[in-house]
């Protein structure tokens, strides 16, 4: 008798325990996912405690996508460097916040434009069920390019913890900064427009003689005297510039107008608290 031949046509059994079998393979038991997605380095602590409570209430897992939108930036590969340990700082903490209420957490690092990656990502062996957007982020950037609702979160910054640097200047705790590039790159101005100073000073002081002859010649070589002024006056304030920036040593940007109205608001009554509870906008 021959052997009745297996059926090999997918029926409702093999479909589903295929969608179980990628489920598991994406590491999730098929349970829907929340895409939460950010441009820098880190999330806000807004943004962390409103996924956070939509996934607690819902019973969904968290998906975090940072994106780096500057993945071919000419510097040696310094600043994707920068973004990946800030990327591991900020999921570390995402990580353990996410643990505390026992919420299934995981994190990807992305490149490009953001509404590719979010594409991407919804089309993954994931389930998406919509995709929450930092503050800063575009909602028809993303909105364009994915299959399921984007919310946008809006919120007003609160004040935040700060911290001193060694440069002497306060920044945020794992904010992702370019603080010791932008020392390198003042630096490196002080170099040459110090070196380009000493130059010129050396060369008045050497060729006197020559100078005074052209500038004592009149006609078109009175323009030189003015030149040679706008020429030192360029190069000596840049090197101060620079210099002082490279200490960490920056000039006060509030303005006689930010002091007077702040003045104001203080001798003025007590007005209403400004509600800084973040809040979610959805593109139907």
């Amino acid at each position: 008798m021959r052997k009745p031949e297996k059926d090999e046509r997918p029926g409702p059994g093999r479909a589903s325990m295929n969608q179980d079998f990628k489920a598991k393979e994406a590491g999730t038991p098929g349970r829907p996912h929340i895409l939460v997605v950010a441009r820098k380095g880190r999330m806000s602590e807004q943004l962390m405690d409103y996924a956070l409570n939509v996934a607690e209430r819902m019973g969904y897992r968290l998906l975090a996508a940072y994106v780096n939108t500057l993945p071919k930036y000419r510097d040696g590969g310094e600043r994707n460097r920068r973004f990946a340990a800030a990327v591991k700082e900020s999921a570390a903490l995402f990580k353990a916040m996410a643990d505390k209420r026992r919420i299934g957490f995981e994190y990807v690092e992305e490149e490009g434009k953001v509404g590719q990656a979010v594409s991407r990502l919804c089309h993954t062996a994931r389930r998406i069920e919509f995709v929450v957007l930092d503050h800063g982020i575009r909602m028809e950037e993303a909105a364009s390019k994915s299959p399921v609702l984007v919310f946008s979160l809006i919120y007003a910054k609160p004040q935040q913890r700060r911290k001193r640097s060694r440069s002497g200047k306060n920044r945020n705790i794992g904010d992702y900064t370019m603080s010791q590039q932008s020392r390198k790159r003042h630096l490196s101005r002080t170099l040459v427009f110090g070196a380009m100073a000493a130059a010129l000073y050396a060369a008045v002081f050497t060729h006197t003689a020559s100078i005074t002859d052209y500038f004592t010649k009149g006609g078109a070589y009175a323009l030189l005297p003015v030149a040679t002024v706008f020429l030192f006056s360029y190069v000596h304030g840049s090197f101060t510039s620079s210099f002082w920036s490279a200490l960490g040593i920056e000039g006060s940007k509030a303005s006689t107008g930010k002091a007077a109205q702040k003045s104001e608001e203080t001798t003025a009554s007590v007005r209403k608290r400004k509600d800084s509870r973040p809040r979610a906008r959805v593109n139907a």
